[in-house]
């Protein structure tokens, strides 16, 4: 009998009874007890039990389907998965491949009837109580926070932890200027760009190294934990903790908030006037330009400045500001001409082709990686489940890492569906030079209809970014729509850049 072992742990080797070497010794063992039984192979992972997708799991079935073991033998069922369903694509896809799935210390094996039946409730359990310490683990998270206890990996701004008590105190250096900011905010009626440039000249110590920014000053005034509440999944419970904030000074803020966020003719410029909004970049320090106006003797003004110089100052960046009319007519102008160039659009498709062929691999690379991170993100998560099921974490030491886990298993999720997407529309057939000219055709009809909104969607597709060096030397990049997610690609060429163009 040739047989092929398998482990698997999810916790810390050091910490786990069952490690990897206890398991691989017992294994051992148990084909030592065997008459006629060959180890001819062995392999383990360090990996959550939630997915199927792990190296060594893999080789072994490789195995499997090679011929070369005829019994799989694991320490627990719940070793190989702790998905009833994918317990039995596994014993149904061993089973025809001739292959005997076995446990050392279970009493089933799956070379009758009855063994995969043991089988099929044994995961059953596993299910269950995997889901059992997810919920108990939650529902002590919950407990806590309406317990009024701080539960975020990050203090907030203004507060520190306690080492003892684990509760949240005022910092003696940061929550004046806690205090400071919702006083000029509620009663001087500043904004928060004005708050920010204040904080700066009075080197007041900031949230981030970069400084004082308008959207830091917006996460807190919208906190709820300087008026002493605990925020958690979208409500708040009364803290333990002491606020830095009276409730009418806190509210009198979130009012002008609201007020402020509802109301567009409160903001410096309506964004939905800017067509080119998201799409212009600074090259000098890389953050976009927004649209902002100013009024003078002969009327209002309307700009694109780059959002480090406007949030700021010209301390941190002098990239210029550029006048919208002005930027948006020659951005329009030549992406017009550009459109009607059939031999240059032929050209431009013929070399996306070549992209789309040589650049499918790396997607493929970049799209199998970012699963096994996720994979390698929900095996932590699951040896902090397992650690609190055996006993041996407290809930309360662990929950900062859970959060942080958690927010960086959404962020790999989601690059996962965007690559996904992205090898997806490199399915798709570009469109021919004849359609693409019709869409300049399109884009100057919307403009005249003064229809913003669809401007904006349909430069977006035509448009990639538009580099700002200074106003003698802007340079666009266009696109080919069909390949917006698939290939964020340069359209070279004469004509496509608007250098040396200036704008006064």
């Amino acid at each position: 009998m040739r047989v092929c072992l398998y482990q698997r742990i999810s916790t810390d080797e050091d910490h786990q009874p069952t490690s990897l070497k206890t398991q691989r010794e017992r294994l051992e063992r148990y084909c030592e007890a065997m008459e006629d039984w060959r180890i001819v192979a062995a392999h383990e992972d360090q990996a959550s039990g939630t997915s199927l997708d792990r190296p060594g799991l893999q080789q072994a079935l490789d195995l499997a389907r090679e011929k070369r073991i005829d019994l799989l033998l694991v320490y627990r069922v719940d070793r190989l998965s702790r998905k009833v369903r994918q317990l039995a694509g596994l014993c149904e896809e061993l089973d025809q491949l001739d292959v005997v799935l076995k446990s050392a210390t279970e009493p089933f094996d799956t070379g009758s009837p009855a063994g995969r039946m043991m089988l099929q409730m044994l995961g059953v359990f596993a299910e269950f109580e995997h889901a059992t310490i997810v919920d108990r683990v939650t529902a002590g998270l919950e407990r806590r926070v309406r317990e009024g206890k701080w539960m975020s990996g990050r203090s907030p701004y203004g507060y520190t932890r306690d080492k003892k008590t684990k509760l949240l105190v005022p910092d003696e250096v940061k929550a004046p200027v806690v205090r400071r900011i919702f006083d000029l905010y509620a009663g001087g009626k500043l904004g928060t760009t004005a708050i920010a440039r204040t904080l700066d000249t009075e080197a007041a110590p900031p949230p981030r190294k970069q400084g004082w920014s308008p959207n830091a000053l917006q996460l807190i005034l919208a906190n709820p934990a300087y008026r002493g509440l605990v925020r958690w999944n979208g409500e708040t419970y009364p803290g333990l903790h002491d606020p830095l904030v009276d409730d009418d000074t806190f509210e009198k803020a979130q009012q002008i908030l609201r007020r402020r966020g509802e109301d567009a003719s409160l903001r410096r410029g309506n964004p939905t006037d800017y067509l080119l909004s998201g799409l212009v970049r600074c090259n000098h320090c890389g953050r976009a330009y927004v649209g902002t106006s100013a009024h003078g003797r002969n009327g209002r003004y309307t700009y694109y400045a780059c959002s480090t110089r406007y949030k700021y100052g010209p301390s941190k960046c002098n990239g210029d500001r550029l006048p919208k009319d002005r930027l948006e007519a020659a951005v329009l102008a030549q992406l017009a001409e550009l459109y009607r160039d059939g031999h240059l659009i032929e050209k431009a498709l013929s070399d996306l082709a070549n992209v789309t062929e040589s650049e499918r691999p790396d997607l493929e690379d970049q799209l199998a990686s970012t699963r096994a991170e996720i994979a390698r993100v929900e095996g932590k998560l699951e040896r902090y489940f397992e650690g609190f099921e055996d006993g041996r974490l407290a809930a309360d030491l662990f929950q900062d890492r859970v959060h942080g886990h958690r927010d960086r298993l959404e962020t790999l999720r989601e690059r996962e569906a965007d690559l996904t997407a992205r090898l997806a529309a490199q399915a798709h057939t570009p469109p021919d030079a004849a359609a693409l000219r019709g869409l300049a055709d399109q884009l100057e009809a919307i403009v005249a209809d003064e229809n913003p909104e669809q401007a904006k969607e349909l430069l977006r597709l035509l448009i990639k970014d538009i580099q700002v060096h200074d106003r003698r030397r802007i340079i666009p990049t266009y696109r080919i729509p069909a390949a917006v997610r698939a290939i964020p690609r340069k359209v070279g060429g004469t004509g496509l850049e608007l250098g040396g163009m200036r704008l006064n």
